[in-house]
């Protein structure tokens, strides 16, 4: 059975909590050498939905492992899609408007005429 008939019928909710337990189950076997209970419980009942006619028990422990196993390779399968999703998504950038600055009117600079030393302007402006 191939992955995309598997999950093909699951919500974005389910694929979310099924990536969310294999994460949560991976802490807590590593913390605690033990499965993470609710996390068991859903994946055997979502095994029973998928293949009624193999049985696997709770019990026996390398049944929790093919179980945890097959989960943690559905996990991986459904972030590989929503990562190829999100890099075929386009991403759409809002356009800056560019601002046009007003036009300055350049002026010509006035020359300062000087005092001269007897107190009248000089024509040229340049002091004596």
């Amino acid at each position: 059975m191939d992955y995309n008939e598997i999950i093909k019928d699951y919500s974005e909710a389910k694929k979310d909590m099924i990536v969310n337990l294999i994460e949560l189950n991976k802490i807590t076997v590593q913390d605690s050498d033990k499965y993470h209970t609710g996390a068991l419980n859903t994946f055997f009942d979502l095994w029973k939905e998928h293949f009624p006619k193999q049985r696997q028990s709770k019990g026996c422990l390398s049944c929790r492992k093919a179980v945890f196993l097959f989960f943690s390779n559905v996990a991986d399968f459904i972030s590989k899609e929503k990562m190829k999703a999100s890099e075929t998504a386009e991403v759409v950038e809002p356009v800056k408007e560019v601002k046009k600055k007003p036009n300055k009117i350049k002026r010509a600079k006035v020359v300062k005429k000087h005092k001269t030393v007897t107190g009248a302007l000089s024509p040229t402006g340049a002091r004596n």
